[in-house]
């Protein structure tokens, strides 16, 4: 993907995604919402990962994400971590 794709981006009467690399994609809603996510396995199970919307996370910023969400390979739920750093905020 490139920003220049990401901005001519049409609605559809249907959602879409289109996908970049390693698992992140956008996902274009029918109310012209863009967001960021991430598909991955953890446990056997399919998951998602959300990175909030685009334009507001870039390109770059959303492939960085996804690279700090690597942590699924290290054993770890991306989505449990953040729910952690959230209570402990709190």
């Amino acid at each position: 993907l490139t920003d220049v794709q990401l901005r001519r981006l049409t609605l559809r009467e249907k959602p879409y995604r289109l996908s970049d690399t390693g698992g992140l994609f956008i996902f274009v809603q029918t109310s012209g919402s863009r967001l960021w996510r991430m598909k991955y396995r953890f446990g056997g199970k399919e998951k998602l990962f959300s990175f909030g919307a685009y334009p507001e996370v870039a390109l770059a910023a959303a492939r960085e994400a996804r690279d700090q969400a690597a942590e699924i390979r290290t054993g770890r739920d991306p989505s449990l971590t953040r729910r952690q750093r959230q209570v402990e905020a709190k």
